[in-house]
């Protein structure tokens, strides 16, 4: 377990660790991000679990978003300025892939539960501190199988589900945090992740 949420936690980390250069005195300047994203582990069940991987576009907006620290705070900037809000439609790719044992390794020939997949309910929400609100509209557009391959496990094939989905809210600062909730077809939670810049 700790094996798997220690991977969980590096892939999150590499995901938005950037490095600091110096741009002016007061100010440094991180190389841009790779972008936005979901990672963690699902537990599907008593002794089912799964990894999660959730990537966010449009591609453009985050290509040459960058942040610029000062002794007034953070601030975001790409080509064009300084970037204050993330664009009004945004898509999320999620990637829910196992079962993993508990050390992280994939089970060989084991699928996840179509029906417990396909059931799954999405719920998205920005977080302001400790404040939650909705997001105005969010659309899964499609869930599908497949088999990938375990690269870590022997080039094994592992399940895999992928979940499309659109989200429109306008305004939103790109301080907050987007935090996704999953929960099973009979509403248990599942697992809680967030994802920010």
């Amino acid at each position: 377990m700790r094996r798997n949420q220690s991977v969980a936690a590096l892939l999150f980390l590499l995901a938005g660790l950037p490095l600091l250069i110096p741009a002016s005195p007061g100010a440094r300047k991180k190389d841009p991000p790779m972008g936005m994203r979901f990672a963690g582990i699902i537990q599907l069940g008593e002794d089912v679990r799964a990894s999660i991987l959730g990537t966010f576009g449009p591609p453009d907006f985050f290509a040459n978003l960058h942040s610029v620290e000062s002794s007034q705070g953070t601030t975001f900037q790409n080509d064009t300025g300084e970037v204050r809000f993330f664009p009004p439609r945004m898509t999320l790719v999620l990637r829910i892939i196992g079962p993993l044992t508990l050390d992280g390794r994939s089970i060989p020939s084991a699928k996840l539960d179509p029906g417990l997949m396909r059931g799954l309910n999405l719920k998205l929400q920005w977080k302001r501190g400790m404040k939650l609100r909705p997001v105005r509209e969010f659309r899964l557009l499609s869930a599908s199988q497949a088999n990938l391959i375990d690269l870590e496990n022997s080039g094994r094939p592992m399940d895999g589900w992928t979940y499309e989905m659109v989200l429109e809210d306008s305004q939103v600062p790109v301080t907050d945090h987007l935090v996704l909730t999953i929960f099973s077809p009979e509403n248990k939670l599942l697992a809680r992740i967030s994802a920010f810049l």
